[in-house]
């Protein structure tokens, strides 16, 4: 089975879809030039992350509000994207589970959505429109999920907690993985932030809310922490503050880029070995990554800048900053 999208963590040549959050649009590019070639309007605020089904007709994505965590007046709609028509086919309200923000689709149809406020992890079936099951997350605050490529678990990050692991086949939630930064017992960045499970299953990475945020690496046979790495020169920030990290594989699976909101870097990582690592600097607000279908190249989107920043992956440098929307979150190559 192909590992199941998570984040912006998929390559493809049919086009690109941009999620602009501070701009609230839907952006489809061509996937050679980057040209837009459409922009769909969003009814309400505002459009966070995305997840794309298996066969990449559709998108969906959070209506998560008008703030980021702590700071929001929170939605609770979600939209689904035609993406071949290039338009927005649905969008569906979910009552009382505010700020749905991470989400994964399953090969069985299901849409796994995070909501940070109730602390809920929601299985929905979005054909019908129906949400089918909530569970409470063993941590406060779950902002991005990410599921294992037999689809046996999800794990689930958590601004304020623990890392949970909830089994799919048992309907709930059997361990939890702590992350916590020691004398931080609560709050905003007590918890953990972007999450990646391995396609061969084995292992899922974490970014924690350290001072230097490291890299966690959780043994799925054991649900164990087994390694911690530290991202080279991060520059120390507040512990009680989320630094917005994430992570993407490329699909070769030789490179992982981390990025840090509050840092302004990005890290290419050799996916063999996590403790070798290029630091490189990007425009404010780094948030996704996405790959190109050659396999040379990855882009960063920074969120405060309305920029890609084009990295070469064999010189392991930036080489171009392009000005696309006004604030893009995360992006993907269908």
């Amino acid at each position: 089975m192909a590992a199941i999208y998570a984040g912006s963590n998929i390559t493809g040549t049919d086009g690109v879809i941009a999620i602009d959050k501070v701009g609230n649009k839907i952006r489809f590019l061509d996937p050679e030039t980057l040209q837009e070639i459409k922009a769909l309007d969003v009814p309400e605020p505002a459009v966070h992350e995305m997840a794309i089904t298996p066969d990449r007709r559709m998108a969906y994505v959070p209506l998560y509000g008008d703030g980021i965590y702590g700071r929001n007046t929170p939605n609770n709609k979600i939209l689904a994207v035609d993406i071949r028509e290039r338009k927005i086919a649905d969008i569906f309200d979910l009552g009382s589970y505010l700020a749905p923000h991470g989400m994964v689709y399953s090969s069985a149809g299901d849409l796994w959505v995070v909501c940070d406020i109730p602390s809920k992890l929601l299985r929905i079936r979005p054909e019908q429109r129906s949400i089918e099951a909530a569970y409470d997350t063993p941590g406060k605050g779950p902002h991005v999920l990410g599921m294992l490529p037999d689809e046996s678990r999800i794990y689930t990050s958590s601004k304020e907690g623990d890392v949970g692991v909830y089994d799919i086949a048992r309907a709930g939630f059997t361990a939890s993985v702590p992350v916590r930064v020691p004398g931080i017992e609560k709050g905003n960045g007590t918890g953990s932030e972007g999450i990646l499970p391995l396609p061969d299953g084995s292992k899922v990475l974490v970014i924690d809310n350290s001072p230097k945020c490291d890299l966690r690496v959780i043994d799925t046979r054991t649900n164990e922490l087994v390694d911690r790495v530290p991202l080279e020169g991060f520059p120390y920030t507040n512990s009680k503050r989320s630094r917005l990290a994430k992570l993407a594989l490329s699909p070769d699976q030789r490179h992982l880029i981390a990025t840090s909101f509050t840092g302004g870097l990005a890290w290419l990582i050799d996916a063999t070995d996590y403790r070798r690592q290029t630091v490189i600097p990007v425009a404010k607000g780094p948030q996704g990554s996405a790959y190109t279908p050659c396999g040379r190249f990855a882009y960063v989107s920074s969120h405060d800048s309305g920029l890609l920043t084009k990295i070469d992956l064999e010189a392991r440098r930036a080489v171009e900053g392009l000005e696309i929307g006004n604030g893009i979150e995360v992006l993907a190559w269908y």
